[in-house]
């Protein structure tokens, strides 16, 4: 029996709440520390790199714990870019599964590419970088869907200041102003957008954890904050509140589940992705209405989950997808629609 035949996913959940409890406070390279002696930096990498070498399913429970305890890492960036490399750089792969590099992807934007020699010469602007202040590397688009491998105290690398809403894990801009990096470094056409089907996969996954956290927090206030001497899930509207957010939490997991069985393709990973944005959305909005005033505050985190999870719409281009989608529907059914006229 392999590994894989005799774990379960499920099992991963509590090590990655553990771990996520044990790195509050700490930065992000005793983060990495953390997480890696755990071994959740490798769980989808090869055993080669130090890895688990598990499929994309074993990840999805821990970056759901993740995102329900508000981990301040990108971890779903370091977990995509080590199984990337371990292949074409594998001593870099090995290094960050092990936590001693960090790692992050800029997930919009395109750099432009020029060869001189035996290097390419990348310029243009990437956003949406998670942690990229304080990593060694960033992995940028290129046209053909390539992808490029950039240290970040390569010459000509400029990070900006953090911006974004989810101000855990800041987002920053980065600027390549004619930086050379080693034809090593690039991966091939086609790269990108295999990155980011299984990105799709685990951005649902961490919405699924926070709208999880989101809906727990807003049962236990509404059957213990009273108001005109009930709580205040004694309030019909409220209950089937409660219950339509329990209905959308359970679409998000089925559809999950749906994009990892043996008929899941890229197209079941996106919609994956555009159901827990949907629900997700919906969700956290629902509980920090039945929170009040009270759901902005610091104290109670409902809104830092609902920062985190536009955040993630925005890093998978949820707007975008929808109407890719919208595109392919209308092109698959105006023939039929044609020809029954």
């Amino acid at each position: 029996m392999s590994m894989a035949e005799a774990l379960q996913p499920d099992e991963f959940a509590a090590t990655a709440a553990r771990a996520v409890t044990a790195c509050a406070g700490l930065d992000l390279r005793a983060q990495a520390q953390n997480l890696a002696g755990d071994g959740l930096l490798g769980i989808v990498a090869d055993e080669e790199a130090g890895g688990l070498a598990l499929s994309i399913g074993f990840a999805v429970p821990v970056i759901a714990a993740a995102h329900a305890g508000l981990l301040a890492f990108p971890l779903l960036e370091t977990m995509l870019v080590g199984r990337l490399l371990q292949s074409s750089l594998p001593r870099l792969a090995a290094a960050i599964v092990s936590g001693r590099t960090l790692a992050t992807i800029a997930w919009q934007g395109e750099a432009v590419a020029e060869r001189e020699g035996g290097v390419l010469v990348l310029s243009g602007s990437l956003a949406r970088a998670p942690g990229a202040a304080s990593v060694d590397y960033i992995l940028v688009r290129m046209s053909g869907g390539a992808a490029a491998l950039i240290p970040t105290d390569a010459e000509g690398v400029l990070v900006e200041d953090a911006a974004g809403l989810d101000l855990t894990v800041p987002e920053h801009t980065v600027r390549l102003e004619t930086v050379e990096v080693q034809i090593g470094s690039v991966m091939p056409a086609g790269t990108w957008d295999l990155l980011n089907s299984d990105a799709n996969v685990l951005r649902a996954a961490a919405i699924l954890g926070s709208a999880e956290a989101c809906l727990s927090l807003a049962q236990e206030h509404a059957s213990t904050r009273r108001q005109f001497g009930h709580a205040l899930s004694y309030n019909q509207a409220i209950r089937h509140a409660l219950a339509r957010q329990k209905l959308g939490l359970e679409s998000i997991r089925h559809a999950i589940t749906r994009s990892l069985s043996g008929d899941g393709g890229p197209v079941q990973r996106d919609a994956a992705f555009l159901a827990a944005a949907t629900y997700g959305s919906a969700i956290s909005e629902g509980a920090l209405q039945i929170y009040g005033g009270m759901g902005f505050t610091w104290d109670v985190p409902v809104h830092r989950h609902l920062r985190r999870i536009r955040t993630l719409q925005a890093q998978g281009d949820a707007s975008g997808l929808i109407a890719t989608f919208g595109r392919r529907y209308v092109s698959e059914v105006a023939p039929f629609a044609e020809a029954g006229a």
